[in-house]
């Protein structure tokens, strides 16, 4: 059932920046400092995508949890909605008269964090989400 959130996670994720690539073209034009913060927290947002991915990958997430802490899950969902309007942002304010080619790799970038996430939820609380490292322990039944 999984692989069918995976795959409609494609389609879904087009038509969402399709839209706000859109919103940012067209609506989103002043103030110049405005959008000067916006390029800056769109940065911010995505180096610490890579660092987060380059910690993962090094030492695991099972690891990188115990190391970071129990907020470390937050802030991974927290990048992984916020990261691909990031992009988009940082895309469509350098090339806005040709806006209609960042849903392309916003898309790519949001199947690859969909992919992420799966593997970095199933590393900490399994795939049912009750045998990993992190998932509640099991409740012992009364009688």
């Amino acid at each position: 059932m999984e692989i069918f959130g995976i795959i409609l996670s494609i389609p879904a994720a087009f038509v969402v920046s399709m839209i706000y690539c859109l919103f940012v073209a067209k609506v989103v034009t002043r103030p110049e400092r405005l959008i000067w913060w916006v390029r800056r927290a769109s940065q911010v947002v995505l180096v610490l995508l890579v660092v987060e991915v380059i910690f993962v990958v090094l030492i695991g997430a099972v690891r990188s949890r115990a190391v970071v802490g129990s907020t470390s899950y937050t802030a991974h969902l927290f990048l992984f909605f916020i990261c691909t309007p990031a992009l988009a942002n940082l895309l469509v304010f350098r090339h806005r008269e040709r806006w209609y080619f960042v849903p392309f790799a916003c898309t790519a970038l949001a199947f690859c964090l969909v992919l992420f996430q799966y593997s970095v939820s199933e590393s900490l609380y399994g795939i049912n989400g009750d045998d990993g490292k992190f998932s509640k322990p099991p409740s012992i039944s009364q009688r």
